[in-house]
């Protein structure tokens, strides 16, 4: 599929994503693309929003500090489930960038590379069924919104509180006792393939922590449905 949006331009890129709503993946791209993202698609949760990187939006997933579109907006595909009442929940934590711990101790919550990766989000939600026997072409993508968390007054200051009790600990040298049960919005989760290859040096102690990232608990994705 070509690109046909402006990635300098929030509502440009907005606009063009909001084809999906509705849609599947199978119902978005023809033939020839379908068959080349589907050994991607296959045996990996976080294959649905790389293929939606690269055959939608055309650039490669990354691990970059910056923001996904140079207009300085980070692109987030979390999946829901759909309850027996039929109400849709949140699957799963939305996660966000790693915590760097040697440089988040010399960081403010204004000017926090949290912030600058994550505050600007365009969020495309898609339900996974219970029935694993559905093909992953054929989720159905059902929401595709932007979400500044500057803007969500109702929640800002209990982020920065979050952000404020996580980045105290790390100075304090007890990264490797941060939990998610420490914060109610904004957690630390751990981030990596084992316990052993995802240990981390941290500032203040001698102590190898668990390699980290931010993440949106489900108790706040609940309000972003």
């Amino acid at each position: 599929m070509k690109k046909t949006y402006d990635a300098n331009n929030l509502e440009s890129i907005l606009n063009y994503s909001k084809q999906l709503e509705g849609k599947t993946l199978r119902e978005v791209f023809n033939n020839e693309v379908l068959e080349n993202m589907r050994e991607e698609i296959e045996g990996n949760k976080g294959k649905f929003g790389q293929i939606l990187e690269r055959y939608f939006f055309g650039y490669e997933c990354n691990s970059d500090s910056e923001p996904d579109f140079p207009c300085g907006l980070e692109l987030k595909v979390t999946p829901l489930k759909k309850l027996k009442n039929g109400t849709l929940s949140p699957k799963e934590r939305l996660v966000c960038n790693i915590i760097n711990f040697e440089n988040i101790i010399n960081e403010s919550w204004e000017e926090s590379s949290f912030l600058k990766k994550n505050q600007n989000m365009l969020v495309i939600q898609y339900i996974d069924p219970l029935d694993k026997n559905i093909d992953r072409l054929d989720y159905k993508i059902v929401k595709v919104f932007l979400h500044n968390i500057n803007d969500d007054f109702e929640h800002i200051e209990q982020f920065k509180q979050d952000w404020n009790t996580i980045v105290s600990k790390i100075k304090d040298g007890k990264a490797h006792k941060l939990s998610e049960s420490d914060t109610k919005y904004l957690g630390a989760c751990t981030k990596g393939a084992t316990a052993l290859t995802s240990l981390r040096r941290q500032p203040n102690s001698e102590e190898l922590a668990k390699q980290r990232a931010f993440s949106f608990k489900t108790k706040y994705m609940k309000s972003l449905i």
